[in-house]
């Protein structure tokens, strides 16, 4: 198991922030697809990653889904809230879809659910418009109950009509209340995103796949580092965790990769997190 050498006071507390999981047969037509592009990754269901994870030190994380067509929202969100209910270790978050007709019901659902902690947007594959005024709903509640969300909407890896800074900013004009997670450091419009943070206090970065050793896509780290260094209140470690080609202990590694003091550490592993993941509903 790997121990940050500065962490001692700390306690070595971490918390992933991006960690998918889905029922096993999605799980599985997930694996399918990556691996059809020659992306190795790791088979683990939901016991299983949580006892990887714990051999790593990490305390808490994050579990991730997302529909990838209408009809599906409702059906995998009961099955996280039921992994909030078994795993006390994942804090699950909720998905949605514009075109489904049931979408007020189960955002309202989630937004009340002991066992859901945020929403999860993927426009990236669920390919719709995060500005589509149907979701102006879920972002005017998510607001009134502190209610986060992790979107995936730069450019990195892949790119579609859905994505980048210009969606994004458009958002945030808005909704600049947001309480907002920006995953893979905003890759590949770094400093867009990051320059963002001074202009937005709900607003966060996490670090997933960004600095580890992979051939997928050129994912080394070139933004500002005075920026990086303003805002390490608002970096996040994620791992992406089971997706991925590499090991746990890499995605550890990738955060000493990144211009961070030591002293940031704990915000950036476990603090920073604790504060996006506070909710209004369990205040």
């Amino acid at each position: 198991m790997y121990v940050f050498p500065s962490m001692n006071i700390f306690e070595h507390n971490i918390i992933d922030m991006h960690v998918h999981i889905f029922p096993p047969k999605m799980f599985e037509a997930v694996w399918h697809y990556f691996e059809s592009f020659g992306w190795t990754v790791h088979h683990e269901h939901v016991d299983r990653i949580q006892q990887t994870l714990m051999e790593y030190g990490i305390s808490m994380c994050v579990g991730l889904s997302y529909p990838h067509k209408a009809g599906v929202a409702r059906s995998l969100n009961n099955f996280m809230e039921s992994i909030g209910k078994r795993f006390p270790f994942f804090r699950p978050f909720a998905s949605v879809h514009p075109e489904d007709d049931d979408f007020r019901l189960y955002v309202d659902h989630a937004l009340k659910s002991p066992n859901l902690y945020g929403f999860k947007f993927q426009p990236l594959v669920q390919r719709f418009d995060v500005n589509d005024p149907r979701l102006d709903y879920l972002y005017m509640q998510s607001i009134e109950r502190k209610f986060p969300i992790i979107m995936h909407i730069g450019t990195g890896p892949i790119a579609n009509e859905f994505v980048g800074i210009g969606h994004f900013r458009k958002l945030m004009n808005r909704f600049p209340e947001l309480r907002i997670c920006v995953p893979h450091m905003g890759a590949m419009e770094y400093d867009d995103f990051l320059h963002m943070l001074g202009d937005y206090p709900g607003m966060y970065l996490d670090t997933t796949m960004i600095n580890t050793k992979t051939d997928l896509f050129e994912n080394t780290w070139i933004g500002d580092n005075d920026a990086l260094l303003r805002h390490t209140d608002r970096i996040c470690f994620g791992s992406d965790w089971p997706n991925v080609p590499y090991s746990y202990q890499e995605a550890l590694d990738s955060i000493k990769r990144f211009p961070l003091p030591d002293e940031s550490l704990p915000d950036v592993l476990y603090r920073n997190a604790m504060r996006f993941l506070e909710s209004k509903k369990f205040s």
